[in-house]
């Protein structure tokens, strides 16, 4: 069952923190923007993909019968899937940022965060089994 709220703030909020990134690579990568953009909307693609990815995982459980454990498994799932696709970023970059790597990780346990935050389900949403 696809929850389209949360899959949209996540999928948008990986889209701001992909700009967030651009900027920050962009300044420590030599040369311009310009002469970098195919290299920074790549990074840009990952957190926007990286969002799309949380979005689409709220049925993923990995701790049970807490009471917090929404949050928690908010933060053990967002953080894997920040490690997962800032590994691939890693192995892409041709600078080796480790920098950029562990702004990925963090990035994940955000985007999951807020997605869980702000994509409750409503009772009269559109919702496909």
């Amino acid at each position: 069952m696809v929850n389209y709220k949360r899959f949209w703030i996540s999928t948008l909020t990986g889209a701001v923190l992909g700009v967030i990134c651009i900027i920050g690579v962009g300044q420590r990568t030599p040369g311009t923007y310009l002469e970098n953009i195919v290299y920074l909307l790549g990074i840009w693609g990952m957190r926007v993909i990286l969002g799309m990815l949380i979005g689409l995982a709220e049925g993923i459980t990995i701790i049970k019968g807490e009471q917090w454990q929404k949050w928690l498994n908010a933060s053990i799932r967002g953080t894997i899937f920040g490690l997962i696709t800032s590994a691939a970023v890693l192995l892409m970059d041709y600078q080796l940022s480790f920098m950029t790597f562990g702004a990925g990780i963090v990035y994940g346990l955000i985007i999951d965060i807020v997605a869980t935050w702000l994509g409750k389900k409503g009772k009269n949403k559109e919702n496909i089994d």
